[in-house]
């Protein structure tokens, strides 16, 4: 299920994005002999859009045009507006979500195999094979902006490869140059641990999953645990969990013709007027407004 993800637009073709079961991200390229997508994102906020924690192969550029979102990769939190870049690198987990109002992305995915052999040899892999490039931050310059907006504004039935792989090439041109490894080394043994853990949360959540049973399938202590969760989410345990679930029942209540009750069910609440009331407290609106307001008209 994927109704909650942001709307997304790539050369005219509307989607929302999608994961499997290990949390990857299904990447949509237009062309199967170039791996670089490239499309914009509208997150509503009053529709509580997000990205759930995810990961893909592809390497991501990402530029919020309006509004903020609230970030998050391999347990790093921050704010990314209009005035910097996000580069992510293959295989880190991230999230967003947005702050205070609605967001506009311009997202680019690509694969370094784009890059000429020597290229990719002799500048780029001395970067992207160090364990400390998980993802890099930088002010956004002007003629960046103008050129993403152009990019943005550009899109057709086919993807403008030669501007975007221009442009992508200077990016990367001024990460070498000053050589901002914004992010410290990752704790890839830690980082796969938690993989792990959510992927056991996202199987079981239907059911009435304990901390206990979290840290005996974990091999951990409840303290190691809670500091993962606070780490990599923010949140305790319990408390992902309960969004979590939340989380696929606003996606039920928006794609299926379910009753309260029987979602309720589904997502592990198995009283209603508990399931109702943390809803609104999430969502501000009871599970029957949500979906009025927001579901298939």
């Amino acid at each position: 299920m994927s109704d909650s993800f942001p709307k997304c637009n790539q050369a005219g073709i509307e989607f929302v994005i999608s994961t499997n079961d290990s949390l990857q991200e299904n990447v949509l390229f237009l062309s199967d002999h170039f791996p670089v997508a490239m499309y914009t994102q509208h997150y509503s906020h009053a529709a509580s859009d997000y990205v759930p924690p995810h990961w893909h192969n592809e390497m991501q550029l990402i530029w919020v045009s309006e509004g903020k979102l609230a970030y998050s990769v391999n347990g790093d939190s921050f704010d990314l507006d209009s005035s910097r870049i996000l580069i992510i690198s293959g295989r880190q987990l991230h999230s967003s979500r947005t702050v205070r109002g609605d967001v506009e992305t311009l997202c680019i995915n690509f694969r370094p195999e784009i890059f000429h052999p020597l290229v990719l040899e002799h500048c780029l892999a001395p970067l992207l094979d160090s364990p400390s490039f998980s993802y890099t931050l930088f002010p956004l310059q002007p003629y960046q902006a103008a050129r993403m907006n152009e990019l943005i504004h550009a899109q057709t039935t086919t993807l403008r490869y030669f501007s975007i792989m221009n442009f992508i090439s200077q990016i990367f041109e001024e990460i070498l140059d000053q050589n901002e490894k914004a992010s410290a080394p990752t704790d890839r043994q830690e980082a796969e641990l938690f993989h792990d853990i959510l992927n056991y949360v996202h199987s079981h959540y239907s059911e009435p999953v304990t901390v206990k049973e979290i840290t005996e399938q974990a091999l951990i202590n409840k303290n190691k645990l809670t500091v993962l969760f606070h780490k990599y989410t923010a949140m305790s345990p319990i408390r992902y969990l309960n969004e979590y679930r939340l989380y696929q029942a606003k996606n039920l209540l928006l794609s299926t013709d379910q009753s309260v009750s029987e979602i309720s069910e589904a997502v592990g609440y198995h009283q209603v007027s508990h399931f109702i009331r943390q809803f609104r407290g999430s969502y501000g609106l009871s599970p029957l407004k949500y979906r009025k307001r927001y579901g298939k008209k």
